[in-house]
C-alpha cells in the first residue's frame, strides 16, 4: 500500500474517532454519524469531494476543548509524512513534464551556425558560433515549451601546479540553469582560465573565458549543435598533416644544406666550425658523415 492511500485511510480513521469524541462532549453529530433520516438531501457530485488530510485532522483536534496529546501527535507524524509524498510527487510529476517538453523542443531541429571567423595566427584559426546568435535562435522555442534559461558566473581563483610549483591563478566557473515551468532545472557547469590576450585588461580575460562558457553550456544543457563541426575536424585533420609534411619538406631541405657545407668545407678547421653550428640533435645524427669527411681532409693533405 503506498503513502498516500494509507494515509488516507489513516485520515478516515482519525476522523471517525474525532466525531466519536465529540459526541462523547455532547456536541452535535456530524452528517456521517446521524440516523440516516435525519441527514439532509445533498446531490453527489464528483466536484464537490474533497480528500481529507491530515492537515484537516490536525485543525479538528486542535480545536476541540479537551485535546488528546497522544492523537495530536499522531496527527502531525502523519502530517509530516503526507506533506513528505506530496512533495515527492510533485517533483516526479515536474521532472516527467520536463522531460515531455525537452523531447518537443529537441523537435524543433534547432542548428546554431559558425558566423565568426577567429585567426589567431601560428595558434591556427576557426570558425565559432556567436553566443548572441545562440540565445536570439534558442530563447523562442524554449518560451514556447515552458522553458528559460539562466547564467551564474563566478570569477575567483584555483590553485594549478605548472613543473612542480603551485599557485593561486584567475578562474572563471560558469554554471546554465535550464528552469521548466512546472519547476525541474537541469544544470551543466564550465570553468577554466581567463584568455591570454596581451591587448586585453586581466578583467576582460576573464569575460572572454566567460562568454565562452556561457554560449557551451547553453548549447549543453539544451543538447543544441552547431553546423560544420565535422568539417572543422576535417580541416584541423587537413592542417595538421599539410604541418607535417611542410616540417618534412624543411627537413629535407636542412639534411641537404649541411651535407653541401660539409662538402665544401677544404679544411679540418672549417669541417669543426660546420659542426659545432648544428643543434645537439643534429650533431648526433650528422656525426657519422662528420668523420668521413675529416678522414677526407686528412687523406687530402697528406
Amino acid at each position: 500500500m503506498n503513502a498516500p492511500m494509507q494515509a488516507a485511510r489513516t485520515a478516515q480513521a482519525e476522523r471517525v474517532d474525532l466525531d466519536a469524541h465529540i459526541l462523547d462532549e455532547g456536541g452535535t453529530a456530524p452528517m456521517a454519524l446521524m440516523p440516516r433520516a435525519e441527514q439532509p438531501v445533498i446531490a453527489h457530485r464528483a466536484a464537490d469531494a474533497r480528500i481529507v488530510t491530515p492537515a484537516d485532522l490536525l485543525e479538528i483536534a486542535m480545536q476541540s476543548s479537551t485535546p488528546d496529546i497522544e492523537r495530536l501527535e499522531r496527527l502531525m507524524a502523519m502530517n509530516l509524512q503526507y506533506a513528505e509524498q506530496q512533495e515527492k510527487n510533485r517533483l516526479r510529476d515536474a521532472m516527467l513534464a520536463f522531460r515531455a517538453d525537452y523531447a518537443a523542443f529537441t523537435g524543433e531541429n534547432i542548428i546554431i551556425p559558425k558566423t565568426l571567423f577567429v585567426e589567431r595566427g601560428k595558434a591556427g584559426s576557426f570558425e565559432q558560433a556567436e553566443y548572441d546568435r545562440v540565445c536570439g535562435m534558442l530563447s523562442p522555442a524554449l518560451s514556447k515549451h515552458g522553458f528559460g534559461y539562466r547564467h551564474d558566473q563566478k570569477f575567483t581563483s584555483k590553485q594549478w601546479t605548472t613543473d612542480g610549483v603551485t599557485s593561486d591563478i584567475p578562474w572563471v566557473i560558469v554554471t546554465c540553469f535550464l528552469d521548466h515551468r512546472l519547476g525541474h532545472t537541469e544544470t551543466v557547469t564550465l570553468e577554466g582560465p581567463p584568455g591570454d590576450l596581451t591587448a586585453n585588461t586581466p578583467v576582460q580575460n576573464m569575460q572572454t573565458t566567460a562568454t565562452y562558457c556561457k554560449r557551451q553550456s547553453l548549447l549543453a544543457v539544451t543538447g543544441t549543435p552547431t553546423g560544420g563541426e565535422d568539417k572543422e575536424a576535417d580541416l584541423r585533420k587537413r592542417k595538421a598533416d599539410n604541418a607535417a609534411e611542410d616540417q618534412g619538406e624543411q627537413q629535407a631541405a636542412r639534411a641537404s644544406s649541411i651535407e653541401d657545407r660539409f662538402k665544401a668545407a677544404t679544411s679540418i678547421p672549417e669541417l669543426s666550425r660546420v659542426m659545432n653550428a648544428l643543434t645537439m640533435d643534429e650533431k648526433r645524427n650528422w656525426q657519422s658523415a662528420f668523420n668521413d669527411r675529416r678522414e677526407e681532409l686528412k687523406r687530402g693533405a697528406q
